[in-house]
């Protein structure tokens, strides 16, 4: 006797699939969310750091690679310019420029903000400050932007890192 797939069981197996994947992708989510950014050694080895008006003549050439950039404080205002994303800047003072100061665009991911929001906004700000980033291009805008990854770094004894607000 062979058994007829009804069409009540097939709707019940896609629907196991829905809870499945739904929940694969919510602890994915939250995997990421709360563990920060894993780099391997040698990654981690070729991360340089990068002061903001030398990181902006070369962020082109920089594209896809992890960065530390120095800097004194942070724009005050965030624009939140997609259901995830928000926009922001981060300063340095700099003699050489004629408003005398130099600037990065920067994203910051929402459950970021708070963490970013901690660092100071104040322009007489002259703490040097570090933070690490991703250097990426806006496909919309076509512009170079850095995706902050965090500001606390953790190594193993193999030399890989994690890196966190």
């Amino acid at each position: 006797m062979t058994r007829r797939v009804t069409s009540g069981t097939r709707a019940c197996r896609l629907q196991n699939m829905k809870i499945i994947l739904i929940t694969f992708t919510a602890l994915a989510c939250l995997t990421s969310a709360f563990a920060g950014q894993r780099f391997d050694a040698a990654t981690w080895r070729s991360v340089k750091t990068y002061d903001v008006p030398t990181l902006f003549q070369q962020e082109g050439s920089l594209i896809g690679r992890i960065v530390a950039v120095r800097f004194h404080y942070r724009s005050e205002k965030l624009r939140h310019l997609q259901p995830n994303w928000y926009e922001a800047s981060i300063w340095q003072h700099d003699p050489k420029a004629k408003n005398g100061f130099s600037a990065l665009r920067v994203m910051v991911a929402k459950q970021d903000v708070p963490a970013f929001q901690s660092i100071p906004s104040d322009f007489h700000s002259m703490t040097d400050l570090k933070v690490y980033a991703r250097v990426e291009t806006d496909p919309e805008s076509n512009l170079t932007q850095l995706r902050l990854l965090g500001r606390r770094v953790a190594k193993d004894a193999a030399g890989n890192a994690m890196v966190d607000w």
